[in-house]
């Protein structure tokens, strides 16, 4: 296997900007520009797109938006260049792609000495320009530093995305490997992860994906960055763009979802949760947040009917099992209320004195329901 080297596709802004002007006009104008070059690149075919250049276009917008810093872009040019020329002296001579990839891999975590942080909290750990500067990074943040030398060296590495968790694959004439990027580039076989994952029959991931689908993925978890700083429109408008680069993920409808319930725009989150369930209907997050989302609009029925969905894929969810006991006290099912009360409890859930108070006299001693 002969590795080149593939041009440059990071670019760096044409102005030096201030502290203040990056917080202001400058990042508003910088932002507009960049969803505007996004809105563009989404109609583009995948062979046509520079995933890695894109990626970064995302990178330092989000720098700008959520830390008022612009990225390094001559910093991630460099380093990637340097990392590429490094990891194509080590395979040289090496003709089977598995040699090729531990090579990549031996340079990364040995030479190079990156390591792995499984902080997903962390926008560093993820956000490519901080990433190379800090030599650390989460599961997505080690996919996007193994991706973007891939497209130098032009290896056909792609993505994979499970729920939470991403990592590398190479699959070309029926030969696949794995590359777990939080075990220091180990193979993993689909089952592990299927089971490690808790992935049933049906379920919309562990296949490879193209470039769009895995800039989808990249906007979805930084949508949530954007979220736990309270931006909750500006992770709206980053979720939109996930579904467009990427129509069948259940993970970006599901955390739109969870912007629109936490500003109280119920409905919508209701509308978004239904997305998630059409893509993959044993979601169970989905389900307890639907479920919750019915029941703060006044639809106990179709609340109680999704919370006990929830508990058929996981028994042991102690937050369906605490929103069904909650669902059946607001109906005045205090029986019901009282037996699913006492089975979130044993988990660690706690209630309201008043509620247990009412559920006290609905008891029956030692008794024990059966199913969810």
């Amino acid at each position: 296997m002969v590795l080149l080297l593939a041009a440059s596709v990071f670019t760096t802004p044409a102005w030096t900007a201030s502290v203040s002007d990056i917080c202001g006009k400058e990042s508003r104008q910088g932002t507009r520009l960049a969803d505007e070059t996004l809105k563009s690149i989404v109609h583009l075919p995948d062979r046509e797109i520079s995933l890695s250049g894109t990626l970064f276009l995302i990178n330092a917008r989000a720098s700008r938006d959520l830390f008022c810093r612009e990225a390094d872009g001559r910093l991630v040019e460099r380093e990637i260049d340097r990392i590429a020329r490094r990891v194509r002296a080590s395979a040289a001579g090496i003709d089977d792609p598995a040699g090729v990839i531990s090579a990549m891999t031996r340079v990364l975590f040995e030479e190079e000495k990156f390591v792995y942080d499984p902080g997903t909290g962390n926008p560093e750990n993820y956000l490519l320009d901080r990433v190379l500067a800090r030599r650390r990074g989460n599961c997505l943040g080690m996919t996007v530093v193994y991706l973007a030398l891939a497209e130098r060296l032009e290896i056909p590495l792609g993505s994979v995305y499970v729920p939470s968790h991403c990592f590398v694959r190479f699959e070309e004439n029926g030969t696949r490997i794995n590359v777990e990027t939080g075990m220091k580039g180990a193979e993993r076989q689909d089952e592990w992860y299927a089971r490690k994952y808790g992935l049933k029959e049906g379920n919309p991931y562990l296949r490879t994906l193209g470039k769009r689908e895995m800039i989808g993925v990249y906007l979805q978890t930084l949508g949530a960055a954007y979220s736990r700083k309270g931006m909750e429109e500006e992770a709206l408008r980053i979720y939109r763009e996930a579904s467009l680069f990427f129509p069948g993920l259940p993970d970006a409808y599901f955390n739109a979802g969870v912007s629109y319930q936490k500003m109280g725009r119920n409905e919508e989150a209701i509308d978004q949760y239904r997305r998630a369930l059409a893509l993959y209907p044993d979601m169970e997050p989905a389900r307890g947040n639907l479920a919750s989302a019915l029941c703060s609009c006044g639809r106990l029925e179709d609340g109680i009917r999704e919370f006990r969905k929830a508990l058929e894929i996981n028994p042991r969810n102690a937050m369906a099992r605490s929103g069904l006991a909650r669902a059946y006290f607001a109906r005045g099912s205090y029986r019901e209320a009282a037996e699913h009360c006492d089975r979130a409890m044993e988990q660690g859930c706690r209630f309201d004195s008043p509620m247990l108070e009412i559920l006290s006299r609905y008891r029956t001693p030692g008794e024990i329901v059966s199913g969810p």
